[in-house]
């Protein structure tokens, strides 16, 4: 686990949150062949949306860090749509798409897993990916977080400048946080970005977060089974996406606490985690299982191929109900 080896994007935002509507916008861009890189096609994509430039520019920003799109030629850096970004946002050929308009909390818990999950080397950091990765705490201010990740980076060969990482702060506390202005009642305006419908991050006064950990009620069974596929799978290639082992069994804690595991993405409790488990077996019928033998905690697949398995296959369950 070298933090050393990853690629710092600490900007790209332009000091935007995702923000609702942004993504339907870019996915039809996308799909309709408009690029997202090229600077010529700026001012119609500005139109078309109906943004200003630097909005423009953020969105093509969070359509890669989301992970809905593809590099099919980087010479030419041209982008098409995954095939889970189409089966979630695309009508197409009398199929209708999952959830076009992100009206399921389902599908903001699915992409911030897609945002958030990276691999321990050669990942891609941002201030978002340090946090669910890397942060051990409950409670964090944004000068606090800002000394925490420059330590983790202090042995990194490039530099993260202060005005550069205190706009992805910023930019990231924006992006989770919601804001309580009583004991029950939640600020409307901390509702801009998606992702503060999750309470990942919740504004406790003007400078102290609160991050706990928690049995994530509102995490679908059948997303929380997309990741963790996802995980075991990614867990076992190299960072070319090669298959270096294919072990039927994985850890309790390595599910719980390791980098780009579901338990540190959605901050789970190891009772959050258990539960989660015990769902995962019903629905898999008994394709996933975990045990606990003399408190050796372990999930195992009973897969033929686990790497034949598409992880998307249990979404169904969830979009059909």
């Amino acid at each position: 686990m070298t933090i050393e080896s990853s690629t710092l994007k600490f900007s790209g935002h332009q000091t935007f949150p995702i923000r609702y509507g942004w993504i339907y916008k870019i996915i039809q861009q996308v799909n309709n062949g408009s690029s997202i890189s090229r600077t010529d096609n700026l001012e119609k994509q500005m139109l078309e949306m109906g943004m200003g430039k630097n909005m423009v520019l953020s969105i093509r920003h969070w359509i890669r860090v989301l992970n809905l799109v593809t590099c099919t030629d980087k010479k030419n850096q041209t982008y098409e749509l995954t095939d889970l970004a189409k089966r979630l946002f695309v009508y197409d050929n009398n199929l209708s798409a999952y959830d076009e308009f992100i009206d399921q909390i389902g599908t903001v818990w699915l992409l911030h897993w897609l945002a958030q999950s990276i691999p321990s080397e050669k990942a891609e950091l941002n201030t978002a990916r340090w946090f669910f990765n890397y942060f051990n705490g409950i409670r964090s201010d944004k000068l606090q977080l800002a000394k925490d990740i420059n330590m983790s980076l202090i042995h990194h060969d490039k530099e993260l400048t202060e005005a550069t990482l205190k706009k992805d702060i910023d930019c990231f506390f924006q992006t989770y946080a919601s804001k309580y202005t009583s004991s029950v009642k939640v600020n409307e305006d901390s509702f801009t970005s998606p992702f503060t419908e999750l309470g990942l991050l919740v504004q406790v006064d003007s400078k102290h977060y609160l991050a706990e950990l928690s049995e994530r009620k509102s995490l679908p069974v059948e997303v929380f089974t997309f990741a963790l596929i996802d995980y075991i799978q990614k867990k076992q290639k190299d960072s070319t996406g090669e298959i270096q082992r294919e072990e039927t069994t994985v850890s309790f804690d390595s599910l719980l606490n390791d980098v780009g595991s579901p338990g540190k993405i959605f901050r789970l409790t190891s009772n959050g985690l258990s539960e989660k488990l015990d769902e995962v077996e019903i629905l898999t019928h008994g394709k996933i299982a975990w045990t606990d033998t003399q408190g050796l905690k372990q999930v195992q697949h009973h897969f033929e191929d686990l790497h034949k398995v598409e992880p998307s296959a249990y979404l169904d369950n969830y979009y059909q109900r």
